[in-house]
């Protein structure tokens, strides 16, 4: 389970690209085929999944401050200490399991199962084959074989509650609570009489109240989760993570002083916690007091003048409040402290954009695209400001990052929307509107449009002749969204529309 990462900056990296849900209209659907009796309709806003938890709370559960994976595995360098952790100490087994990790690297599947029991027979305090083989599996990214030597795991080590908690974790992060409380629960019964080793009994102790507490907290159980994270704490006080979603908890219960105290006592332990105010400030943001938000933020600029990630969150909260000069200040201050923010680069070149100001846009996306390329907000945000461009060799280069972004970010990507969308636009300015209007009649009919792309489709209705429903969608959109990338140019449309022009 990760405990203690923490979020650096509150507000969701998303916001960068001005195509995020959070920026973004709820995924509607504009038919651009509708017949005639449906002009002035608009399909049913259907709310994105991830805005079935509030975002502050999502944000703490989802970074990491909740019970996911074993903290014990990464990716890029599985050792035997990050496999084991502080179950044991001693380096004989870790011998027998760096050679298992070795030939699981060379595919050798079954030798590094052998490696694994001989570990085990050495000595039973260690996690049970089963459950270092699913860390390394999940270590890949696989997780169908991951959850195949948990399940096994369980019919031959019955008594341990690792592998419930492990599947506990994998079920939470798939959004099915009612399986993860239950495989939760059965790993702490489990946990109750479990004697073999006392460091990984601690370890399952807290690992039960985080992922009963996860629970609780998706579920909206304020007290019920201040509970739970009340015993983690209780085993693990100086846990930044615990402290951290007690914030949250707490400030859900009605009670923001003692919020900001958890806050302040996680940053105390950890450095690199969320900034105290700016923690509060989600949370008002969340709840729609914007004034109590803004004063937050500018409690976290003079507690925080010197810290690049905190200037940089302020920016993008006063992004997402339309009010680009604030956004600007602080984005600037960031860049000043750290010039080779990627992040900050790409903030600078949204609020330029929002502005219309394409020349100090490209100047940002360009610098932020050479710096990464393959970073997608820097490539998409660019692919748009270029198009924008009277210049025939950057309208042809914005083409080419765009069908190259949709190459990139097909089914399952996160991104795959928003790679089409821009796609859509590219082909509207470049005068291929057939190419256009099919791929965001392909977005609508899916209930993914973003504000952006509800834009698009205004345009296109619009220089077909259909204003009306071509007003009605700018009307909602305008109405429910109060920043994003194009929103000047859709009020521009709507303006000339109801003046009885169609540009």
């Amino acid at each position: 389970m990760v405990r203690e990462q923490s979020c650096r900056v509150p507000f969701s990296p998303q916001l960068l690209s001005l195509e995020s849900t959070s920026l973004s209209m709820a995924s509607m659907a504009f038919p651009l085929s509708a017949a005639p009796h449906d002009a002035h309709r608009t399909t049913r806003a259907k709310a994105p999944r991830s805005r079935r938890l509030p975002q502050a709370v999502a944000a703490v559960l989802i970074a990491g401050c909740l019970a996911l994976l074993s903290d014990r595995v990464a990716e890029a360098q599985v050792t035997a200490q990050s496999l084991v952790g502080k179950a044991v100490s001693g380096d004989a087994e870790f011998q027998d399991i760096t050679s298992g990790i070795n030939r699981f690297r060379d595919r050798d599947i079954e030798g590094c199962r052998s490696m694994l029991e001989r570990a085990y027979s050495s000595n039973p305090k260690l996690p049970p084959p089963g459950v270092l083989m699913s860390m390394l599996w999940l270590s890949v990214n696989q997780l169908q074989a991951a959850r195949g030597e948990l399940e096994q795991t369980v019919i031959d080590y019955p008594s341990d509650p690792e592998p419930y908690l492990m599947l506990g974790d994998l079920a939470f992060q798939e959004r099915r609570v009612t399986d993860a409380e239950t495989l939760f629960s059965r790993g702490v019964a489990l946990t109750s009489s479990f004697e073999s080793n006392p460091k990984r009994k601690r370890d399952f102790q807290i690992r039960g109240y985080a992922g009963l507490a996860a629970v609780a907290e998706a579920r909206k159980q304020w007290p019920l989760a201040e509970e739970q994270l009340k015993g983690w704490l209780d085993l693990d006080p100086d846990s930044g993570s615990a402290h951290q979603r007690m914030g949250v908890v707490l400030f859900q219960l009605g009670k923001p002083t003692e919020a900001l105290a958890q806050f302040r006592e996680a940053r105390n332990l950890d450095s690199k916690a969320v900034q105290p105010e700016l923690a509060m400030a989600r949370l008002y943001d969340e709840k729609k007091d914007s004034d109590k938000a803004r004063r937050l933020i500018e409690l976290a600029i003079e507690a925080s003048p010197d810290d690049a990630a905190v200037l940089l969150a302020s920016a993008q909260w006063y992004l997402g409040q339309n009010d680009l000069e604030s956004a600007k200040k602080q984005t600037d201050a960031a860049l000043k402290l750290d010039e080779k923010s990627l992040d900050a680069k790409i903030v600078r070149g949204a609020i330029a954009r929002v502005e219309r100001d394409y020349e100090t846009a490209e100047a940002f996306f360009s610098s932020a695209h050479t710096q990464s390329p393959l970073n997608f907000p820097a490539s998409n945000s660019l692919a748009l400001v270029l198009i924008e461009s009277d210049n025939d060799e950057s309208r042809q280069r914005a083409l080419e990052m765009a069908e190259g972004n949709v190459a990139l970010h097909r089914e399952n990507s996160p991104q795959q929307v928003n790679a089409l969308t821009t796609l859509s636009w590219v082909f509207y300015k470049l005068g291929r509107r057939e190419d256009a209007e099919q791929i965001l009649t392909q977005i609508s009919q899916s209930n993914q449009l973003t504000s952006d792309g509800a834009y698009y489709v205004s345009r296109l209705l619009a220089d077909r002749g259909e204003s009306q429903r071509a007003e009605a969608i700018l009307e909602q959109v305008l109405a429910t969204e109060p920043v994003f990338a194009t929103r000047a140019d859709a009020e521009d449309l709507l303006k000339s529309l109801k003046d009885g022009g169609s540009k």
